[in-house]
């Protein structure tokens, strides 16, 4: 019944001239996920890196296994899903290793709100920055340094967007607060972990995620590097 009221009113929207920016206009303001997309994109806040709290169920499960059985030899090992959106990646590392602390953190006040409704008993935070107090054993990164209006317009220059000093510094944080020894998970990012300097403490492990990479990078210079792809996607901290 809704869908089709939809569709009619789209219909309308149609005929009507300026309709249709009007109606999106409308979803923007009266839907809870909408708003708090639209209300990100005017904070001023060094480490925003997308609006979108975009997910899904089991969205890696290949990556998912892999990093429970490296940790599950630990009594209680420490995760950090950062940019954990509604919950879902902490939720499917949880059914994986339901020994493990596992935190999640976003920026988006309405995902965090919907994961703490959907899973009462998990650890949600909402924050832009990882808890510099705690230490982790593994932290995941899938999907955060990336965005929706770079693979739309895919410029020659991402500066503009998303430039490579944010991601240097977000994985600055990630990897201070990531326990020598610990696993690092960065997939599906515009730029590669490859090219930070702090890669160089850093172990490629000897796993290639079964998932279509972004083919969409941009170099140090914030330039698109043409051609090129990244299919690493889990690295273990050799040293501080």
């Amino acid at each position: 019944m809704a869908e089709a009221f939809d569709r009619i009113m789209k219909g309308v929207a149609r005929r009507i001239p300026g309709g249709m920016a009007l109606g999106r206009w409308l979803h923007r303001l009266t839907d809870p996920e909408m708003r708090s997309v639209e209300q990100l994109r005017y904070i001023n806040d060094p480490l925003l890196l997308q609006p979108w709290p975009t997910t899904a169920e089991n969205r890696y499960p290949d990556l998912f296994d892999i990093v429970a059985r490296r940790l599950n030899h630990l009594s209680s090992p420490r995760i950090l899903s950062f940019g954990c959106s509604t919950g879902e990646e902490l939720r499917a590392m949880k059914c994986r290793l339901p020994h493990a602390a596992i935190t999640g953190i976003d920026i988006n006040s309405y995902a965090i709100d919907t994961a703490k409704s959907s899973d009462p008993s998990g650890d949600y935070r909402l924050a832009s920055a990882p808890p510099a107090d705690e230490k982790f054993d593994a932290v995941l990164a899938l999907a955060v340094f990336r965005h929706g209006e770079l693979e739309e317009s895919t410029p020659n220059d991402c500066s503009e967007i998303l430039p490579f000093e944010k991601f240097a510094i977000g994985m600055g944080l990630l990897d201070a607060v990531l326990a020598e020894g610990g696993l690092l998970a960065v997939w599906n990012s515009h730029f590669r972990f490859t090219d930070l300097t702090m890669a160089e403490r850093y172990q490629t492990e000897a796993f290639r995620i079964d998932d279509v990479p972004l083919d969409l990078l941009y170099g140090r210079d914030n330039q698109r590097l043409e051609g090129e792809t990244e299919t690493a996607s889990l690295f273990r901290k050799l040293r501080d």
